[in-house]
């Protein structure tokens, strides 16, 4: 009878508690939300927040000697797990503090390639997207230009479960066929999946607003040429819009501004690049996404101290006109 779970305990916290698409154990929750026996004293919130940095600490050292592990992504899943489940109802607050570890676990793997098509590093980057990403479309085609999670099921799932609950049908059946050619596995369960999807996707209510271009996008040579020093642009053909310098008797200049007053960029005049890799077949774009506060840095203003600062106070406003006395003449 001590196995037994109350499930009482948990319907009173449920619209605090955080969902996970694998579940959550009912017995940890209880145990959890459970109010102070007669027996044992209540826990106190300082107590569980001294119990939580004991645990956390722990995880923490085993990071600092994660050289000497066999497997070292398995310290970052256990940690991400406990995380989770150590915080039912604060997973997305500075307390738990889950978004800087999911950004040192996705961040430590990505150019280890061995661990690429491991779904538990794939798992770490999807509850990422799921809690933190600002752009979780741009996120998933971040991973599909590293190969991460390509050949993997759930890669191709969650990105086209994503895009359907977006609108964007067209995307997710081409995610869905994308997956089915590369043959991810496991490949009976994506075949299941497309097929419920097919089921949604002919009785959806048509929208004549829905995006055309491809789910995931290629990059421009001009842009990879910015963003990846080593890759080559491609030679183009001249660009019939390219501007071009007027000239007169002579070849004499023609043009009275001595200053261009718009700066056109055609791809045609792209400096060449030494690199041996093509641009359209290997290119990966950005090499790291980053922290959600690098990205957002430029949004945030700058802290100063007040000390000397001076206020800049508006316009003087005038007092009521007088009245004006009417005379006759």
């Amino acid at each position: 009878m001590e196995d037994l779970i109350n499930f009482d305990i948990i319907e009173g916290h449920k619209e605090n508690i955080q969902s996970l698409p694998g579940g959550r154990s009912a017995k940890a929750l209880a145990s959890t939300f459970a109010p102070p026996s007669l027996l044992s004293p209540a826990p106190t919130l300082s107590n569980t927040r001294t119990l939580n940095d004991a645990i956390r600490q722990e995880y923490e050292l085993e990071l600092i000697a994660i050289s000497d592990s066999d497997d070292p992504l398995d310290i970052y899943d256990r940690y991400v797990k406990w995380t989770l489940n150590a915080y039912p109802s604060a997973q997305a607050t500075p307390e738990s503090q889950l978004r800087p570890l999911l950004e040192r676990a996705t961040k430590a793997f990505q150019s280890t390639s061995h661990y690429k098509n491991d779904p538990r590093y794939l798992k770490l980057w999807l509850t990422y997207i799921r809690f933190f990403s600002d752009a979780p479309r741009e996120t998933f085609a971040y991973l599909a230009r590293h190969s991460i999670g390509e050949s993997l099921a759930l890669f191709y799932e969650e990105f086209a479960a994503w895009l359907e609950g977006a609108g964007r049908w067209t995307q997710a059946e081409e995610v869905y066929k994308l997956g089915i050619e590369r043959e991810a596995r496991p490949t009976e369960r994506l075949l299941r999946k497309f097929g419920e999807f097919q089921h949604r996707f002919e009785q959806r209510p048509h929208n004549g607003d829905e995006p055309s271009s491809p789910a995931l996008p290629t990059i421009r040579p001009a842009l990879v040429a910015k963003m990846d020093p080593f890759a080559v642009s491609t030679p183009r053909p001249a660009d019939p819009q390219a501007q071009r310098q007027p000239s007169g008797i002579g070849g004499a200049s023609t043009s009275r501004g001595a200053r261009q007053k718009l700066a056109i960029f055609s791809d045609a005049d792209a400096p060449p690049s030494t690199a041996k890799t093509p641009v359209g077949e290997t290119s990966k774009g950005w090499e790291n996404i980053g922290s959600l506060e690098e990205r957002k840095k430029e949004n945030i203003i700058e802290v100063r101290p007040w000390a000397g600062e001076t206020l800049k106070a508006g316009k003087k406003v005038g007092g009521p006109p007088k009245m004006m006395i009417f005379k006759d003449e």
